[in-house]
Formats: C-alpha cells, structure tokens, sequence
C-alpha cells in the first residue's frame, strides 16, 4: 500500500495540511480546523440536496452533524481564546466540549469585552446559534443518578458518534418510535448563517488582537528608545 501522507504527481489531488496553518499563530490554527469542519459538512448536504435519490442523507447525517458540532466547539474556543487576551486575562478556553458551557463563556466575556453600542449587534449575530444549541441540548438531555443517589443530568453530545450512550443506552433518536428527521434545506440555510457569523466574530476579535499587539509592540519601542538615551548630568 501506498502510504497515505505522501504526495501525487498531480497537484491538484493533493491535500497540504500546513498550508493554511502557522508555526506560532495557534489561535488562527484553530480557526483554520473550525472552517475545515464547516466546509465539510455544508459541502456533504450541498451534494446530498442535489442527488438524495439513494437515500445517503440517512446516514450521512452523522458525520454531518458531528462536523458541524466540532467546528461550533472550536469557533467558540478560539473565539474565549481571544477575547481572554484582549482582556489581558491569562486563560485560554475550557478543555471540556461542552457547547453550553462554551457559549455561555463567549458571551460573557464578550458582555465584558465590546461596548455597549456592540453588544445588541453581537447578540444578534449568536442569536441563531443559541437556539440551535438550546434546542440540541434538549435532545440529549438525560438524567442519571449519581453515587451519593441524587439526580444529575448528563448531554451526550458523542450522540452522532456512537448510537449508545455511555450507559449503554440507546440515543434520543433510537429510542423513540417516531420519526427522527432533519430538515437538509433548513439545515444549510441555518448553519451556513451560523458559521458565517462565527467567522465574522473569530475574523474581527483576531484584528483587533492584532492591533493591540501591534501597539504594545511600538509602545515597547519608544519606551526602549528613551531609556537609551542619554541623559545630562
């Protein structure tokens, strides 16, 4: 067998994973994956709207969805990433791939971080985006006991990757007898929205990111400047 990571003759048929990526730019790294997940699953339900005459949106839907999970949870960790910085606060982003969580972070730092005159048109921009994950949440939504025998409520979002829950128990959509359906046209109208809006914010924090440090960097100049100056006695 060939191996996989090697190159063709034609370079068309080539596929550069750092190409678009950046030693020391990891912010922008991530953001980079985010738009790969994205692409993908708008170009799957792009092509399955053309032709679904063998019936793959059925299963394609997974694959679709986890893409378009991940690429949310990565626009909103870049996102925290860069608002955190231009707050001067040292932390990255949560480490868990919890989207309620994530979001919730996103919009509390950006309350904190735009001006008042900013923070309608950014809420409007997330708008579309909370009533997806509100509305995904309610889906996954379950409800265990715990060791100590009180209630706590899980949200399994590996629910597109795997049709049991962690319990071994079927997902929202196995477990039913109705049919579970998404509606691909909508589907496309929503999140090609939704992921134009995230690339608007992640594009945006980052210039601004890039001004800031651009003018600590000048500042550090000219204070670098007057201490070498001489000075009379």
């Amino acid at each position: 067998m060939k191996d996989i990571f090697s190159y063709n003759k034609d370079i068309e048929k080539n596929a550069f994973m750092n190409w678009r990526t950046q030693h020391y730019d990891h912010i922008h790294n991530m953001i980079v994956i985010a738009e790969g997940f994205s692409d993908s699953a708008l170009l799957l339900v792009k092509e399955i709207l053309e032709d679904n005459s063998d019936k793959r949106a059925d299963n394609l839907i997974f694959p679709i969805l986890f893409n378009v999970n991940h690429s949310i949870e990565v626009y909103l960790k870049a996102i925290c990433w860069t608002q955190n910085q231009l707050l001067d606060k040292n932390d990255t982003f949560d480490g868990n791939h919890n989207l309620q969580e994530l979001f919730k972070k996103v919009v509390d730092l950006g309350n904190e971080l735009n001006s008042s005159n900013d923070i309608a048109v950014f809420h409007e921009m997330l708008s579309d985006l909370k009533a997806y994950i509100n509305e995904l949440y309610g889906k996954i939504e379950r409800t265990v006991i715990d060791k100590k025998g009180k209630n706590k409520t899980l949200h399994d979002i590996t629910f597109c990757r795997y049709t049991l829950n962690n319990d071994l128990e079927p997902q929202f959509y196995i477990n039913t007898f109705d049919n579970v359906v998404v509606d691909l046209e909508n589907f496309y109208t929503v999140f090609q929205g939704i992921f134009d809006s995230l690339d608007s914010l992640s594009t945006h924090y980052l210039s601004l990111l890039d001004g800031k440090q651009e003018a600590e960097y000048e500042s550090r100049q000219i204070q670098a400047e007057i201490a070498s100056e001489p000075r009379g006695e």
